[in-house]
């Protein structure tokens, strides 16, 4: 149940809607230029092409779904404003500066404050609009989402309720099953090669010739037929046919899908119109390669377009033999002396497959988002920074008159994230970088004990000497969880070791990295939906006494999270990360209940591991990091590292 909550979730984002359309706009594109190319081709190609293409179209959520993703511009107005936030922070930054305290500058110090106020407060209201124009525009974005969804709903339930109508036809007309009809439709057959099982119906009703059905198919003729010459009949017989052997009604059916699943995309509609016109014109192909003069055909056509009615409700999963919608055009190609008829080559239905599958797989490791609600947070966040550096450097400058050294001001601009993410999170203020590159943090923890731990980082991997966990030293190995990624198997410990435990994360769409922190707390991933509690399990842990250390915070006051120990079926406790409004979940040395939170358990054999990061205020789930230490010796395990051992460099 859980699964399918998180489903309808994904489905219903707006980043969703907008990447099935860009990219099945793509494949359409594609395949109408191919086709513009197969002018000269048979009609046979031709459909085969926009067939392909809109199978492609319609397996795209799933393999959209299914393939990890690669880095994608985002189309979102924060590439728009990023440059204009980075022009104003610069220009206003004279503004605010610390003046030495006298009496003889007092009066120029009070009147430098109104410019900066001034400016916070432009910057203020800028932010502001930025913001609730944004918000408007992903809340139109869920609104199309939510019409989208019910077009769906609406269009299947159509596709069910002429699927229920055909049957009911099928019972109401009668079944032929002797006589000159019968005879001639078995020579058709014989003469197409046609094995699969056909019911020959007759109905009262001055209808047109149709052909339904996928397993068993159903001819239905008028009853008028049956004073038809036998000529005329075997036309007929002979185009309803090759609907049959081509397997025309299966990839109707899968067409209707396609256009029920992107009815919004003006352009499956015109593929659907292209598709009708094509198979139409292969047929007539089949009739004519068959002793058919092409004179009689087009004369046989035009009778039964102007005495019988087509089933309009019925075309959406029945193929009948004409329609007015582009006759002219079909008689055309039918009396055109020159044109191609051959069928479609096994061999070039392949190339059409592949090409249109790697296609399809090509444009699935793009990822398309529309982040403009994201941008409207990052300019709060930012703004609000901004207020923050300049008070502190008011506040000092009045506080110390006997310092004269011009105050280096922190800039809190907006970070592009290094890796793929379908939404950002608010960019926070950051520390100020170590002077000169130095990074006293990992030379404090390179003077601790080595100890033998399963280290997990989430969201990207510094690399070997980048890492300030709760235990054991920089150099230590670490197993790496990326965006996309939701199964480690058979990790190594901190030594490098192997070890049985499997790691398995639930899907995440979205990571974000934290500028200016290091170690393990510099990135983490999350859900963009806010529906999601993010679940981490280990599995095939040896048995033994644990502790656990798990990093849960994002990159604002209000994103910690409510960490969760399950070992087995018991739950170990709950604890919470710090959500107390300020930024001091940015201090070093990390402290247990502000970054991270910690557990003792003791496991048994066969028993599952399980870690649930759940929402906090902001309604995001995240993981930065987990480091999990065995409090005892695990038999048929490699021995820990003493402490004095030297570091171990991967």
């Amino acid at each position: 149940m859980d699964v399918f909550w998180e489903l309808i979730a994904f489905i219903g984002q707006p980043d969703f809607l907008l990447d099935l359309v860009i990219k099945s706009t793509a494949i359409l594109v594609a395949a109408f230029l191919l086709t513009r190319l197969l002018q000269q081709a048979s009609a046979s190609v031709r459909h085969t092409v926009w067939g392909a293409a809109l199978l492609a179209v319609l397996a795209l959520p799933v393999i959209n779904a299914s393939l990890p993703k690669w880095s994608m511009g985002t189309f979102s107005l924060s590439q728009a404003n990023a440059a204009n936030t980075s022009q104003t922070t610069s220009a206003a930054e004279p503004v605010v500066k610390t003046i030495p305290y006298n009496a003889a500058n007092t009066a120029a110090s009070q009147t430098e404050i109104p410019p900066a106020v001034t400016f916070t407060t432009q910057h203020k209201i800028q932010n502001s609009r930025s913001a609730d124009a944004t918000f408007y525009i992903s809340q139109a974005m869920q609104w199309l989402s939510v019409c989208w969804l019910t077009g769906v709903v609406l269009l299947c339930l159509r596709l069910a309720v002429m699927s229920v109508r055909l049957r009911s036809i099928g019972r109401q007309c009668e079944m032929v099953s002797e006589g000159r009809l019968f005879d001639i439709l078995q020579t058709c057959r014989e003469t197409l090669g046609c094995t699969q099982p056909v019911t020959l119906l007759v109905k009262e009703e001055w209808t047109m010739p149709m052909t339904w059905g996928m397993l068993r198919a159903s001819i239905l003729l008028p009853r008028e037929a049956e004073q038809w010459s036998d000529e005329e009949i075997r036309v007929a017989l002979l185009h309803e046919l090759a609907h049959v052997s081509r397997r025309d009604c299966l990839l109707q059916l899968f067409v209707q899908l396609t256009c029920a699943v992107y009815w919004l995309n003006p352009l499956i509609w015109f593929a659907s119109r292209c598709v009708h016109f094509e198979r139409e014109r292969a047929c007539d192909d089949i009739v004519l390669q068959n002793g058919t003069r092409a004179s009689d055909y087009a004369d046989q056509l035009l009778q039964v377009v102007s005495r019988f009615q087509a089933g309009r409700r019925l075309k959406y999963l029945a193929v009948s033999m004409a329609s007015r919608s582009g006759f002219a055009e079909r008689l055309q190609a039918i009396l055109l002396e020159t044109q191609d008829r051959r069928p479609v080559r096994v061999r070039t239905m392949v190339a059409l497959a592949i090409t249109f599958i790697g296609l399809t797989g090509l444009l699935g490791v793009f990822q398309v988002a529309f982040s403009g609600t994201a941008w409207a947070q990052q300019a709060e966040t930012t703004q609000r920074g901004e207020q923050q550096s300049r008070a502190e450097s008011l506040r000092q400058s009045s506080q110390a008159p006997q310092q004269h050294q011009q105050q280096s001001r922190q800039e809190s601009l907006p970070r592009q994230p290094k890796r793929s993410e379908l939404k950002s999170i608010p960019v926070a203020p950051t520390q100020k970088p170590f002077k000169n590159g130095s990074r006293p943090d990992l030379i404090q923890a390179g003077k601790r004990p080595a100890v033998r731990s399963l280290n997990v980082v989430f969201a990207h991997d510094p690399g070997i000497g980048n890492y300030d966990g709760i235990v054991g030293r920089p150099s230590d190995v670490w197993n790496s969880v990326d965006i996309g990624t939701t199964a480690v198997d058979y990790m190594r410990y901190s030594d490098a070791s192997p070890s049985t435990a499997r790691l398995r994360v639930t899907r995440h769409d979205g990571e974000w990295g934290i500028k200016g922190q290091s170690g393990i707390f510099q990135g983490y991933i999350y859900h963009n939906c806010r529906c999601v509690d993010l679940e981490t399990k280990i599995l095939d842990l040896p048995a033994g006494k644990y502790k656990i250390y798990v990093f849960a915070h994002g990159d604002a006051p209000d994103q910690n999270a409510e960490i969760e120990l399950k070992v087995g079926k018991r739950v170990v406790g709950k604890k919470a990360t710090a959500n107390d409004g300020t930024w001091d979940y940015r201090t070093q040395p990390y402290r247990e209940g502000l970054q991270y939170v910690s557990f003792q358990f003791k496991k048994k054999a066969g028993e599952e591991v399980t870690l649930i990061s759940h929402r906090g205020p902001s309604g995001y789930s995240m993981f930065n990091a987990i480091q999990i230490v065995p409090l005892t010796e695990v038999k048929g395990q490699p021995q820990p590292i003493p402490s004095h051992a030297p570091l171990k460099q991967r």
